[in-house]
């Protein structure tokens, strides 16, 4: 920008947002890009405006034209998957952040965005996935086991993530088709409390009694902690009570100890002589 009256002008635009007086920028940019209107950097500015005071088509518009008319703009591109990322637009705000990572190597917030961003699309992939399954016609055990899984991965991945709301609903379809899982037990004095916990975990849950259930199978894993049909059940109620976060972190422990469990089935002790 040769004129040394438009660069002027500039410079007092920026001087503006400095003060957070955003209306006055927005005022001062917008004669500048009707002046010089292939000005990237007047461009910029004025996206940058229009996001601080939420105006979010207007701050589309303008940073589309800041990166068209510099197309090595690292921060106009970096701002511009903000106001995609702003409007839901995940995935052309993804492009955005990957185009600035590109131009600018160590830009670390342009990183840190795209790195959220592609954390929200897994999970909003997940989330996608888990629907489909849980509202199949008729769904089985199979599909609800599916939609379960992918239910965890999404809220696992994304603490907001939609899917907490469904968790519930999922886990109460599984215990309308659920069945016991007899598990053999020996019980030797070390494990007598322990499967009284279990025992009366189980029985909570036939009655759907889920405080019962959650503070039986709290106090079984402080015997042991891996039995996995354990935390399933914790998990189970946990989610029955509305406290899906801690529910999900049961179940991730539960898929660890066996990844190929089926959430269907609730251990019921049968204790060996």
């Amino acid at each position: 920008m040769p004129d040394p009256r438009l660069k002027a002008k500039l410079e007092q635009g920026v001087a503006a947002i400095q003060r957070a007086s955003f209306p006055e920028a927005i005022g001062i940019f917008s004669e500048l890009v009707a002046e010089e209107p292939e000005s990237a950097e007047a461009w910029q500015n004025l996206g940058l405006c229009y996001l601080e005071t939420r105006q979010l088509d207007l701050a589309l518009e303008a940073l589309t034209r800041a990166v068209k008319y510099d197309p090595h703009h690292a921060l106009a591109h970096y701002l511009l998957g903000h106001a995609y990322g702003s409007t839901g637009q995940l995935e052309p705000a993804a492009a955005c952040y990957r185009h600035a990572l590109e131009i600018d190597p160590a830009h670390a917030k342009a990183e840190e965005f795209l790195m959220k961003t592609e954390s929200l699309l897994e999970s909003r992939e997940h989330y996608r996935n888990a629907l489909k399954s849980l509202y199949a016609p008729d769904p089985g055990v199979a599909e609800l086991n599916l939609a379960l899984r992918e239910l965890m991965e999404s809220a696992a991945i994304f603490a907001d993530s939609p899917a907490h709301q469904n968790l519930r609903e999922c886990a109460q379809k599984l215990f309308e088709l659920h069945n016991p899982m007899t598990i053999p037990v020996r019980v030797t004095p070390d494990l007598e409390l322990w499967a009284r916990a279990c025992e009366r975990g189980y029985l909570c849950i036939e009655a759907k009694n889920w405080l019962g259930a959650r503070a039986a199978y709290e106090e079984a894993l402080g015997y042991r902690y891996l039995d996995g049909f354990v935390h399933h059940a914790l998990g189970f109620s946990l989610a029955m009570l509305g406290e899906t976060a801690p529910a999900v972190s049961a179940w991730l422990r539960l898929l660890e100890l066996d990844s190929e469990y089926d959430f269907s089935r609730f251990g019921c002790l049968y204790r060996r002589e």
